[in-house]
């Protein structure tokens, strides 16, 4: 999956729940090789829409 889908698939899942746990966040990136920029996108682009990631 690209990152800018893993993205798109973060924010749907926490706009839905109000947001993302560390497993969906992981599952999400599974099969995807990120380096730390790839990462740091995601990050950002997840407190940009002030979804909040969680432990479960």
């Amino acid at each position: 999956m690209s990152v800018p889908e893993i993205i798109r698939r973060a924010i749907e899942i926490g706009e839905r729940n109000g947001k993302i746990t560390f497993d969906e966040l992981n599952r999400l990136c599974d099969s995807s090789v990120l380096d730390p920029k790839d990462i740091e996108r995601v990050l950002n682009a997840l407190s940009e829409a002030r979804i909040w990631i969680e432990g479960d």
